[in-house]
């Protein structure tokens, strides 16, 4: 059978192919049209005896000089046709399509070569994350690295923005603006779906947030009493063998509307994260700062004054 390897390279390249056949083909075209006269011994004035070579020795050279500028003048004649052809329609259409042809064909190549490539290596280092949405939440999975390299995953879970931390309370949440009574709130907040999303969760990590408004040292003690609250709300339907930390965020003190999703608001969120995966001996703080940076769904730790995680149980 042929040897169809070097195929793809031949049809990938087909246009340089054309491009550079049509070229050499013109030119050899152009040279083989050009009036072939032959030099006859009457031409030259070829005679016996001395004196004959001699004129005949002049006479040559006086003809090979006349072939010459005769041929400098045909190439002359053929370059000013070239160029004149550009100045007729059909040479404009044909140099607008040529050119079309080649500037679509580099932009494809360029495609192909540099630009896919480097969007498939920054998919690559910096993901979005993946959302799912449930009845009262929605929740981000992401991944992030520790600074030795050691990689976790984890799901963010955000209440709706329906759900929210009363306004100057550590102890208390609202839905729809109406506050609900203490002894439900575990129900209201926990339910099946959240459940689920902690059922395989090797750590549980609640965090605390407070609004931009109010003095920043009173905000931070109020975030850490929420994430610590947040804490004692969910300790209760995980396994006791199952770690749980708190994360102080501390003051949100970068509004930023494209952190905004049509389900959250991260002014004062009930956030619950799973770690649902972690290399050994992973720093779970540096992993878990590094996969909420640099996501457009999610507000980057730098949004807020803190980052302070501590271990509850």
């Amino acid at each position: 059978m042929p040897d169809l390897s070097a195929l793809p390279d031949l049809i990938s390249g087909l246009p340089w192919y054309m491009a550079g056949a049509f070229a050499i083909g013109f030119l050899f075209a152009w040279i083989a049209c050009a009036d072939a006269e032959a030099v006859s011994p009457a031409a030259v004035g070829l005679v016996g005896g001395e004196d004959g070579r001699r004129r005949g020795g002049i006479f040559r050279w006086l003809w090979r000089g006349y072939r010459a500028y005769d041929k400098g003048a045909g190439w002359w004649d053929r370059l000013t046709w070239f160029f004149g052809l550009f100045k007729t329609n059909a040479g404009i259409a044909m140099l607008v399509a040529s050119t079309g042809a080649a500037a679509t064909y580099g932009a494809v190549e360029i495609h192909r070569r540099v630009i896919e490539p480097a969007k498939l290596e920054t998919a690559a280092v910096n993901p979005e994350p993946e959302v799912r949405q449930t009845r009262n939440s929605t929740v981000f999975a992401i991944e992030g690295k520790d600074k030795a390299g050691r990689q976790a995953s984890f799901d963010v879970v955000v209440l709706n923005k329906s759900f929210l931390w009363v306004r100057g309370s550590a102890e208390d949440l609202e839905k729809d603006g109406v506050m609900i009574p203490r002894d439900q709130i575990v129900a209201s907040v926990l339910d099946d779906e959240v459940k689920n999303a902690l059922s395989d969760a090797k750590e549980v990590i609640t965090v605390g947030t407070a609004s931009q408004e109010g003095n920043a040292a009173d905000e931070v003690a109020r975030a850490e009493r929420r994430a610590k609250q947040a804490a004692t709300l969910v300790s209760g339907a995980l396994a006791p063998n199952v770690p749980i930390y708190t994360l102080n965020l501390g003051q949100y003190r970068d509004p930023c509307t494209d952190c905004e999703t049509g389900g959250t608001s991260w002014q004062r969120p009930f956030i619950i994260i799973a770690v649902k995966s972690a290399d050994p001996d992973t720093n779970i703080g540096e992993a878990l700062a590094d996969a909420m940076s640099g996501k457009e769904k999610l507000p980057s730790p730098s949004s807020y004054s803190a980052f302070a995680l501590t271990q509850f149980r």
